[in-house]
């Protein structure tokens, strides 16, 4: 009895396709037949070299091949719905399958469309910040860069989805150089005026045989989306983080490669500590 029950809907199925079967069969065998009559009636109702007699024939053609086609979608719709069904399924299920693909191809696209980043920027996104050595088309390789501004010596893997949820930071403002902001935290009580001097000083030799070398790009960038060029020289401002300490914060143009040794350089004249073994090698 169990058996039967599962056997009955394949039979009833397979009575469904014979039916449709011979219902396309007998569609066909009709319509090639009244074609058939229609176009004999035109060949001798019309003379043979009348255009309109062309003109019939044709209209006739198409005619019955619309009505074969109409046909054929009513005898067939229940399993075209089906077949319809089916693929709608397996595309939802290929595009939930392959979602992570999609939007990391999304993201190489938006980084391509909106020139994010190129080879050799610095950059800093989703909390990872390193040098861009190899972008791709799912994701893009950096060397990563620690506390202190120093490389790591990893390498990290981003996914390029993260470029279309995350703000992409590009520290690498004119190429190779940047504009580097360092934060000084001083005792309120502190003699300020001496302690920017040296800041602007240190930071005014550190940067002196290059500054021209960031002017220029910056400027053309700039000038190329119809904005004023910043100020590019070592500037120092404020901020008052309690009624103890205040933040000296400098902002100074350095290549991307010696960032960590320009801050060690206007640190060291600030603290008045002499030169170490990260002395400023200048940039050739």
């Amino acid at each position: 009895m169990e058996e039967m029950q599962s056997t009955l809907p394949e039979l009833l199925q397979d009575h469904v396709l014979l039916r449709n079967a011979i219902a396309t069969v007998i569609l066909f065998l009709a319509v090639v037949a009244l074609r058939y009559v229609s176009l004999s009636f035109v060949r001798r109702r019309l003379p043979s070299t009348d255009k309109l007699q062309l003109r019939w024939a044709a209209q006739v053609r198409g005619l019955y091949y619309v009505i074969l086609a109409f046909g054929l979608f009513i005898i067939w719709a229940a399993e075209l719905q089906a077949l319809a069904v089916s693929f709608v399924v397996l595309a939802m299920a290929i595009v939930w399958a392959l979602k992570e693909t999609i939007a990391c191809i999304q993201g190489a696209v938006y980084r391509l469309s909106a020139n994010a980043f190129e080879v050799g920027d610095r950059i800093n996104v989703g909390g990872v910040r390193g040098d861009v050595i190899e972008p791709g088309l799912l994701s893009t390789t950096v060397l990563e860069v620690g506390e202190g501004h120093q490389r790591t010596g990893r390498t990290i893997s981003i996914p390029n989805s993260l470029f279309m949820t995350a703000p992409v930071l590009n520290e690498s403002l004119a190429g190779e150089y940047m504009l580097h902001l360092m934060t000084i935290p001083v005792d309120r009580n502190a003699d300020l005026a001496q302690i920017e001097q040296k800041a602007l000083t240190a930071a005014q030799e550190a940067c002196a045989s290059f500054l021209e070398d960031v002017r220029r790009p910056i400027a053309s960038r700039y000038r190329r989306h119809g904005l004023n060029p910043p100020i590019v020289d070592p500037r120092i401002t404020y901020q008052v983080v309690d009624k103890n300490t205040v933040n000296i914060l400098l902002r100074i143009p350095t290549p991307t490669r010696l960032e960590r040794q320009v801050e060690q350089h206007v640190l060291r004249a600030i603290l008045d500590v002499p030169a170490g073994r990260d002395t400023l090698v200048p940039p050739k």
